[in-house]
């Protein structure tokens, strides 16, 4: 008789009566599937790859700019002829151009270096709060799987509670038939048994509702048959028993995460902003070079002839590119003298966001210190309120059994059986509640120092 309710009432049972799925996820395959289909994680990473492009172009633009033109004009009536500056008159003139230019800042306060520093480091910044979003993910993920878990050892204690009591009623009736016992002791338990299976519709629609939640979360639909795999006894049970990392351990680990290394990065940013602001200052020197030609078919070519009279022929094509090409180089140096303070509070205004990167970086490490210290206690009280929990249930599974084999004997009301019963279940209930928790900040803490969640 004990062992029969040991074994239906204190024993984790994970073999619960839902519906269950072809093939069940485990907690590895639901982090992966959220990561991936994960709206949030595809926008950061589009995001990783605007700022990949907006990185190779800070690079590209130490090459100097080089332009090409050509132009073709025709003019009727009195026009001006290009290459000759001539007006002509009466005929339709025809002409063409072409032009190479090139030019390049050869220095301006070294914003192009500045700039290229700042695009490397928003490409980082941009990597890390993707792997930001992936974490936060991770851990949303992990708290929807263990509250399923903890939602099917609820329902599997309710069905195992309403199976003892059916078999406790066919009991009782029988004792109320034989005359040992009053039809009351019966009708109590059967009142019981309604009132425990109402509790297991709450459990089950508790379990639905966590499925749901988690299946919201890997961005599935339409799986009325999703299940989760759930883990060895005996592998929970080792985590029980896990000792507690020192919290300034945990938070020397947990300061490589991506949502600190994100603050730090977007701190670099703001450094090089400054640098920015301060190249104003400088002077700037550019460089630049040309080469151009023309053509007109109203131009001609003036020759001499045997008299020693000039006269003109028709100027060939290529002989006018060669005799009307010209070329230059210039230089162009700006220096700023007055322009109305704007770089000076532009200066001042990315100190000002300096400060407040900096006051940034400091933010989410405290934040991180307090999440970890305030994991860190949850976790030791769940874990005293287990093992308290643990003793609680064995006593009064134990006084359970006693009633029981009083009440069989009408040596107890069916009340006492019934507060006997509810005071294990109670017991139960709390030490699930404290075993789940523990193991939950324990996969916490264990991601801070950078261990993969798994059971």
């Amino acid at each position: 008789m004990k062992a029969r309710i040991l074994y239906g009432l204190l024993i984790p049972i994970f073999h619960v009566s839902v519906a269950r799925a072809t093939e069940t996820w485990n907690i590895e395959q639901c982090i992966r599937h959220a990561v991936e289909h994960n709206i949030q994680v595809k926008q950061g990473l589009n995001t990783v790859e605007t700022a990949r492009v907006d990185n190779t172009q800070t690079k590209l633009s130490y090459l100097p700019n080089l332009n090409a033109g050509l132009g073709y004009n025709v003019s009727f009536g009195r026009s001006l002829d290009p290459t000759t500056y001539n007006y002509v008159s009466g005929q339709t003139v025809q002409n063409a151009s072409g032009s190479l230019s090139l030019s390049t800042t050869v220095f301006a306060g070294m914003q192009k270096l500045h700039a290229m520093r700042r695009a490397e480091f928003s490409l980082m910044a941009s990597v890390q709060d993707v792997e930001r979003i992936k974490d936060e993910i991770t851990i949303a993920v992990a708290a929807a799987y263990l509250q399923i878990l903890y939602n099917k050892e609820q329902v599997a204690v309710s069905e195992a509670q309403i199976a003892t009591l059916q078999e406790q009623i066919e009991r009782t009736s029988k004792l109320v038939e034989a005359g040992s016992l009053p039809i009351g002791s019966r009708l109590e338990l059967e009142a019981q048994l309604a009132s425990e299976r109402y509790n297991l519709v709450n459990y089950k629609n508790q379990l639905a509702n966590s499925l749901l939640t988690l299946t919201q979360l890997l961005e599935l639909r339409d799986v009325p048959e999703f299940d989760v795999e759930v883990p060895d006894s005996a592998a929970l049970a080792a985590m029980d028993a896990r000792g507690l990392r020192d919290v300034g351990e945990i938070y020397d680990a947990a300061l490589t995460l991506p949502r600190i290394e994100v603050t730090k990065w977007q701190r670099k940013i703001a450094e090089q902003d400054v640098s920015l602001a301060r190249a104003r200052y400088y002077p700037s020197l550019g460089f630049g070079a040309s080469y151009g030609s023309s053509w007109s078919d109203a131009r001609q070519k003036p020759q001499l002839g045997p008299d020693g009279k000039p006269y003109y022929t028709k100027y060939p094509f290529f002989d006018q590119l060669g005799d009307n090409a010209s070329s230059a180089l210039q230089f162009n140096l700006s220096v700023p003298i007055f322009g109305g303070l704007n770089t000076r509070n532009a200066v001042r205004k990315t100190k000002i966001a300096l400060r407040n990167a900096d006051l940034n970086v400091k933010l989410a490490e405290d934040r991180l210190y307090k999440e970890i210290q305030q994991a860190w206690t949850d976790a030791r009280g769940a874990l005293e309120r287990y093992n308290s929990a643990q003793s609680s249930v064995v006593s009064n599974a134990e006084s359970f059994r006693n009633t029981e084999q009083k009440f069989n004997a009408g040596a107890a009301t069916a009340v006492d059986y019934n507060v006997a019963k509810n005071n294990l279940l109670t017991a139960q209930s709390l030490m699930l509640q404290a075993r789940y928790e523990y193991i939950f900040k324990m996969k916490i803490l264990d991601f801070y120092r950078g261990v993969e969640i798994t059971l």
